[in-house]
């Protein structure tokens, strides 16, 4: 850190303070346009300036290259901050913090001392302030007299640098608390869950740790706190110094007067990135209020990537300003609503939010909540161009068919490997910090011609106990046909019947995505079962299976469904609980066990079994099981000729269409068909240089041919080192860059042992 730089930093602070009302996080965030918490070289200067109107060149541009050695254009708040509240050139300003920290460990050591009670011996009238003298006196008493006359005269200069012979106590204790000659101190997690801990100890205890910056987390649930204690909280987070990463305040007793406290303490905080508030009575006011901290109009930026806000009261006009103020937030991933009574203005909110191309939310939970079929709607539409948005939890709402039917044609035909949130992020990385600063991101496909785009990255659907019928689980069984992304689908608790089942599990037989599937505690039996076997001996990707609750009493139902598991090749988990299961049904499942070799597990909890049926089916799981890898290789290998099947089938159906009404051409379809057939050679070895992330960081080579497995092909790519969950990019054009644009390049990718395929339209199946 050179001189120029700190002095520069000091006389700006000594400037800003002078002036009175400054807050560094608004400076920035005036500059801020993408609120993404940092700032280009220029736009720091006008801020410099904007407090320093007559700042030399040369020190404006010694802060910089403090703060950006590298010279990569962008500046962090978080780290800009630091040093601008922690630099000091003063040596009796050194001098004195060191001299305090040595009170501070001292007073640490007496039994039963309390700060206030010290200061207000020597407060005679009791107006909160003591002069010079009477401060000697209080330091000297706690540090035994082991002081210099230097140091104490540093001390008093530190309290009272206008000289005017009064110490206030307020300001003493604030610097008290917050003197720290440690730059990187330890800072460890306060959890006092269910201590009973009502605002007075909360007031005594804690924050005067929370206001020297000792605590990373601050975990407070489950006590008796109300408005009066959130808003101590606050007092101590509106500081720019206060560095508190987690605030749990769930099941506490805070109000609407509390949230709109804690909402103004995280406009001016940049460290918190989590947020538990369940279960207290913000209502629709405070949780408004709350949320528009995270506004990038309000707050400039904001660093909180975790919101849960499950059963705090908030009605619908309070939802729908909250979902306004996530709009191009580009911080929050996960957000929990549930148990609110939002309603359809919160959903049309949050679509508007999600529709946003820089919202970075990855999961939303709307459990039980009062969104209908119209709000529902808005969300489902908003999702088409959404790759971020991986979890959407919308339970116990009634949204009903025309609600699902809205999500069915963001489903349909949406690809998994080349439309995933994932490759998305890679393809911004090549843009470069200064275009992504510039909002110059690639825009995602729009709707063409009616059809929506097959950008949708959802994961994860939940839509129990939502009075889904069987016409709306028609539609989105009909979009799951050609879907390659969703992977969990929870339809429990429905109107479901023997229809609505049969119409899923037909659509599953194609489909080569779908990892977890509930559909228990609806109204199938035989016929649904049957659906559901026959659909076991084709789908090539299902893990879990969730029929709970239905009605498979009868030896049939459960004959069918233990057919379909014994000819499946990749189920894991099998749920029949509560099902009017007899022994001859559990036999049923005890026969198939002994066929699968990856069936690991079946709940049949709340069935009426004997002991020793019980006992044959534990016995048939305990056996040994094939190696993990080479299940998981037989399981990849068939789901990708089942994909491959399903592609050829499309396009065949396709060109059988053109002919039959001379729209499109059938020639083009034809030669699309023959490139999707186009395979290595039998016999043929390439060696394929094996690059990580987009740039042309070659670090070796692997030899592969068209036998090569998917174990083989990691277990020589983990020669090269551990690269965790990142992609993998392996070239076959000879190491050179990989041009993202240009469709003569070919290229393998590796997508995290899932698939080997070559881009842009060839594949290779290794």
């Amino acid at each position: 850190m050179s001189d120029i730089a700190v002095k520069t930093l000091v006389h700006v602070r000594s400037a800003a303070e002078a002036s009175g009302g400054f807050n560094l996080k608004a400076a920035f965030a005036k500059f801020d346009v993408d609120g993404d918490g940092s700032i280009s070289h220029e736009e720091l200067t006008t801020v410099l300036l904007t407090i320093i109107p007559d700042l030399a060149y040369d020190e404006i541009l010694a802060v910089i290259d403090m703060f950006d050695p590298n010279h990569d254009g962008d500046i962090a708040y978080v780290e800009f901050a630091h040093t601008f509240y922690n630099c000091e050139i003063n040596d009796n300003k050194l001098k004195a913090k060191k001299a305090m920290m040595r009170v501070r460990k001292m007073a640490s050591t007496k039994k039963g001392f309390h700060l206030r009670e010290a200061f207000q011996r020597f407060d005679k009238d009791g107006d909160g302030s003591v002069s010079h003298d009477e401060l000697k006196v209080v330091i000297n008493d706690i540090l035994q007299g082991d002081i210099s006359e230097d140091e104490m005269a540093a001390v008093i200069e530190l309290f009272d640098p206008n000289g005017d012979g009064d110490v206030q106590y307020s300001e003493f204790r604030d610097l008290f608390f917050s003197i720290s000659v440690d730059q990187e101190k330890e800072r460890n997690p306060c959890k006092m869950a269910n201590q009973d801990m009502d605002d007075a100890r909360l007031e005594a205890e804690v924050i005067p740790h929370l206001m020297r910056d000792e605590y990373s987390e601050l975990r407070l649930s489950h006590n008796r706190l109300t408005d009066e204690g959130a808003e101590e909280i606050s007092g101590a987070l509106s500081d720019d110094k206060a560095h508190l990463q987690v605030l749990d305040l769930r099941n506490n007793e805070i109000g609407s007067e509390g949230a709109i406290h804690l909402g103004n303490a995280l406009g001016s905080n940049v460290y918190v990135t989590e947020l538990y508030f369940s279960y207290n009575n913000f209502g629709g006011r405070g949780a408004a209020s709350l949320c528009a901290s995270l506004a990038p109009t309000n707050a400039g930026f904001s660093s909180v990537c975790i919101l849960d806000l499950r059963h705090c009261g908030i009605d619908d006009e309070g939802g729908a300003s909250m979902g306004l103020s996530f709009k191009g937030n580009t911080a929050l991933k996960e957000i929990s609503l549930c148990g609110n009574v939002l309603g359809d203005k919160t959903a049309a909110a949050l679509a508007e939010a999600l529709q946003n191309e820089r919202c970075m939310i990855r999961s939303l939970n709307l459990a039980n909540n009062k969104i209908g079929g119209s709000g529902s709607k808005h969300i489902g539409h908003s999702i088409r161009s959404n790759v971020e948005l991986k979890e959407i939890i919308l339970s116990g709402n009634p949204i009903d068919d025309l609600g699902v039917s809205s999500f069915a044609e963001s489903f349909e035909g949406v690809d998994g490997p080349e439309t995933s949130g994932e490759e998305k992020k890679d393809m911004y990385a090549d843009i470069g910090a200064k275009e992504m600063k510039k909002n110059k991101l690639p825009k995602s496909p729009q709707k063409v011609a009616g059809k929506p785009s097959a950008y949708c990255g959802l994961r994860v659907l939940g839509i129990s106990g939502c009075g889904v019928s069987d016409l709306g689980i028609g539609d989105l069984g009909g979009s799951l046909r050609t879907n390659c992304v969703l992977s969990t689908l929870d339809i429990r608790c429905n109107d479901l019947t023997n229809d609505g089942i049969t119409g899923i599990a037909r659509s599953l037989e194609e489909n080569t995505s779908l990892r977890e599937l509930y559909c228990g505690d609806n109204e199938f039996s035989v016929a649904g079962a049957m659906a559901l076997g026959s659909m076991l001996t084709k789908n090539v990707s299902l893990l879990v299976l969730d029929v709970s609750g239905c009605h498979l009493n009868k030896t049939a139902a459960a004959k069918f469904l233990a057919e379909g598991i014994a000819k499946n090749e990749c189920i894991q988990v099998l749920n029949i609980s509560r099902t009017h299961l007899g022994d001859d049904g559990l036999r049923e499942f005890t026969v198939a066990v002994e066929q699968n070799m990856c069936l690991e597990k079946i709940i049949y909890h709340c069935n009426v079994l004997s002991k020793s049926v019980i006992a044959a089916l534990e016995f048939a799981l305990s056996r040994e099981r094939k190696p993990a890898a080479q299940l998981l290789d037989n399981m990849e290998q068939a789901r990708l000729e089942r994909r491959q099947e399903m592609k050829e089938l499309e396009i065949a159906r396709k060109i059988k269409a053109a002919q039959a009404t001379g729209e499109g051409d059938a020639d083009d379809m034809e030669i699309a068909k023959k490139k999707t057939q186009e395979v290595l050679e039998p016999g043929t070895k390439i060696w394929i240089p094996v690059s990580f992330g987009r740039r042309n960081n070659v670090l070796g080579k692997i030899e592969v041919d068209s036998s090569t497995s998917l174990s083989d092909a990691r277990s020589s790519i983990a020669r090269f080192g551990d690269l965790g969950d990142d992609y993998i990019f392996i070239s076959v054009n000879d190491g050179k860059p990989i041009d993202v644009d240009g469709e003569s390049k070919r290229q393998v990718t590796w997508d995290c042992g899932r698939h080997v395929l070559l881009r842009p339209v060839n594949w290779i199946e290794l």
